[in-house]
């Protein structure tokens, strides 16, 4: 049995050690600073820049959501952008992903957003049926990043 609850200073540790999974299963692997990704994380969380929720199972935290609030013009009001979603691969396949999903629509309406929103790659084929279910699939749009150098 799983639960979702929002993160404390106390988790940063364990969700940085599951930011390296994300990462490196990831088809675009990056390599962090422990205490960088630390620092940052705690700064978010208290200067209420962002929500952290985690997911518990077996008395350890083996997932977690980041989210960001932003505005959003079409609702001019606030929205959440589920930034980031992962479940430990010994997790996975029971149920905490949704739930981290659902937990992360109930934290958007308890900070006014109107709507939620995230994207995936389009090799991430094993969470699209997941996400498919909670949302409707945009097409007709093209994702594009830009690095800006030091």
């Amino acid at each position: 049995m799983s639960m979702i609850r929002i993160a404390t200073e106390a988790d940063i540790p364990a969700v940085v050690k599951l930011f390296h999974d994300y990462y490196q299963t990831s088809t675009v692997p990056h390599d962090f600073d422990d205490d960088k990704m630390t620092a940052f994380l705690t700064d978010r969380l208290k200067n209420q820049q962002a929500g952290l929720l985690v997911g518990v199972a077996d008395d350890q935290v083996v997932a977690f959501a980041l989210l960001y609030v932003t505005q959003n013009t079409r609702d001019l009001g606030p929205q959440v952008i589920i930034n980031d979603v992962f479940v430990a691969a010994a997790y996975r396949r029971r149920g905490i992903a949704r739930q981290l999903m659902t937990a992360s629509f109930n934290w958007g309406r308890q900070h006014g957003a109107r709507h939620v929103t995230w994207q995936t790659r389009t090799t991430n084929a094993a969470a699209q049926p997941l996400y498919d279910q909670l949302g409707q699939r945009e097409s007709g749009w093209i994702h594009y990043d830009h690095d800006l150098p030091d």
